[in-house]
């Protein structure tokens, strides 16, 4: 279907959502004896397991082809080879199971190479829970350049503060379990709007109501950004993911959240198309197909 000015859509079979049907996407896992967990806690769902469900994911959400790269090593020289060797016709690799360290150290990698855009679970999860901080601090009529916002455990996902500033958030800060003796979080959360516990040490009761966290299995939280954020992203050759294209992806997840809610439902309708949009427009590339949904 094809965008009309008013962004409605037409039965053309030529529109910018039928283009995206010669694109095909690696879902790449690894699965090695120690796969790292989701922040703060042990996961529950294996790589191999979220690479199969991602995979059939964009199956059912884009037009896109998705192909299941299952991997044993986490070397990131090996999985950039891997990569590499992948047809031609990939335009963005997925990976799962990795941590930032070696998944950084892959995309860099491929990137000098000229290879497709890499992805993480790591990425996806970022804007999630950017989204969820965004959505916290409205339930508490907070505008989020108002917004004061603790994070521990900011090691574990480095995009996070910079994806948060580029969202309009005013203010932010990083606590380790070190600063507990002088700087108790229940205390330093009597002066603070939300809490995002990475590194799930927050003792209970320091920001009921107000503690974004990210779940041991990442999925339901990834599945939400992926399939639009591709839609976007791909036939355009993009080499790296960007700040401002995360933050695209919060500020859309953000926008069709009903305020009861801390992130809209992986069901609505509107998901993929309205991440694909403002991705879009962050990045200057024509608005792509408005609603995909079979």
């Amino acid at each position: 279907m094809t965008n009309n000015p008013d962004g409605g859509t037409s039965d053309r079979p030529d529109g910018p959502g039928m283009a995206l049907t010669g694109i095909a996407v690696a879902v790449l896992a690894v699965s090695a004896t120690r796969s790292p967990s989701t922040a703060g806690s042990v996961r529950t769902r294996s790589p191999w397991a979220a690479m199969e469900d991602y995979a059939a994911l964009i199956r059912e959400r884009t037009p896109m082809r998705a192909l299941s790269v299952p991997m044993t090593t986490g070397d990131p020289h090996l999985l950039t080879e891997r990569i590499l060797g992948l047809p031609t016709g990939v335009s963005a690799v997925f990976v799962v199971g990795l941590r930032h360290r070696e998944s950084a150290a892959v995309q860099r990698e491929v990137t000098e190479r000229g290879g497709p855009v890499v992805l993480t679970e790591l990425d996806v999860l970022t804007a999630a829970v950017a989204a969820a901080t965004i959505t916290t601090l409205r339930r508490r009529g907070v505008p989020p350049r108002a917004g004061r916002v603790v994070i521990t455990g900011a090691s574990w996902a480095p995009l996070l503060a910079p994806v948060l500033i580029a969202s309009g958030i005013g203010d932010l800060s990083s606590w380790h379990e070190r600063d507990a003796e002088a700087f108790p979080l229940r205390r330093l959360m009597d002066h603070n709007d939300a809490l995002i516990d990475l590194a799930g040490c927050a003792p209970e009761g320091a920001a009921v109501s107000r503690t974004v966290t990210v779940p041991a299995d990442g999925f339901p939280y990834g599945a939400l950004v992926l399939p639009g954020l591709l839609a976007a992203l791909c036939g355009h050759q993009v080499q790296t993911l960007t700040v401002e294209a995360v933050a695209a992806c919060v500020r859309a997840l953000a926008l069709i959240t009903p305020t009861d809610q801390l992130l809209p439902s992986v069901d609505d309708r509107r998901l993929v198309s309205a991440i694909a949009r403002h991705v879009s427009r962050a990045l200057g590339h024509p608005v792509p197909y408005r609603d995909q949904q079979r």
